[in-house]
């Protein structure tokens, strides 16, 4: 049997009032029998957390690309296209691993800011942690299985970890230069608590010891400071701006 090109892992646990609206946004890609569609379902396969899920969910893909997508997040439109075609690409045909940036949409999916973190620095990998948006990051299978998987002992930045591990194994990713990703801010999100800020640091502060890397605030104004210089700010106020109040299904970018 042809293995699809993408495979996507959806855990969910509990209510997931977004559910439909996210399944919508990965179906209506246009992709057909290239794209599988695994719902890791934490309330029938019991598991540790959205790290063991996921890690589960993967190691059932079939796909040459894997990515996952949060049950109340959203695939933006035309997003697998652009990336098959940049997959494809001469240029690309060695490539293990692209990033693509972010839309922050609310509850009605309407977009309220944009973040373009999807730009390798040179410092990833030896100085630095690597931070690119989970769901907008899209490997090949053999990444994946060379490097492994996610740490279950993470709740919050599981990504960040896996990221900065591949980093040190020399791995880079390559910027999709397009909107990938929508992530949905809303009271029953994991990363939006207030409540949740204080373990979210602490996770962020033992992936920097775990790794021996420099502290958090050394990491954040360097990578602030190369945003202005290579343009990326500009272009998320740019961004920002012309997005601001637009449904995430009439994005065309």
């Amino acid at each position: 049997m042809k293995r699809p090109l993408f495979s996507c892992v959806i855990p969910v646990k509990g209510a997931r009032p977004y559910f439909d609206e996210a399944l919508d946004s990965l179906q209506n890609q246009g992709m057909g029998d290239d794209l599988e569609i695994i719902v890791q379902d934490g309330d029938v396969e019991a598991d540790k957390g959205q790290s063991d899920a996921l890690n589960k969910g993967f190691a059932k893909a079939r796909g040459e690309w894997l990515f996952w997508l949060n049950a109340d997040d959203v695939l933006l439109p035309g997003a697998l296209k652009s990336l098959e075609l940049r997959i494809k690409s001469l240029k690309f045909k060695d490539g293990e691993w692209i990033a693509g940036d972010t839309v922050y949409i609310d509850a009605n999916g309407i977009v309220k800011d944009v973040r373009t973190d999807a730009k390798w620095y040179p410092w990833y990998g030896r100085k630095l942690s690597v931070w690119t948006g989970g769901p907008s990051a899209f490997f090949r299978r053999r990444l994946w299985e060379q490097h492994g998987g996610f740490d279950v002992d993470f709740k919050y930045v599981m990504d960040i970890d896996l990221w900065t591990r591949w980093g040190r194994n020399g791995i880079r990713f390559e910027s999709a230069e397009r909107y990938l990703w929508g992530f949905r801010m809303h009271q029953g999100s994991k990363t939006m608590g207030g409540q949740n800020c204080s373990a979210h640091a602490a996770e962020r502060m033992q992936v920097l010891e775990t790794h021996g890397l420099n502290n958090q605030i050394g990491w954040r104004n360097l990578t602030r400071l190369c945003s202005v210089l290579n343009g990326r700010w500009f272009k998320r106020w740019r961004d920002g701006k012309r997005l601001f109040g637009v449904n995430w299904k009439g994005l065309r970018i």
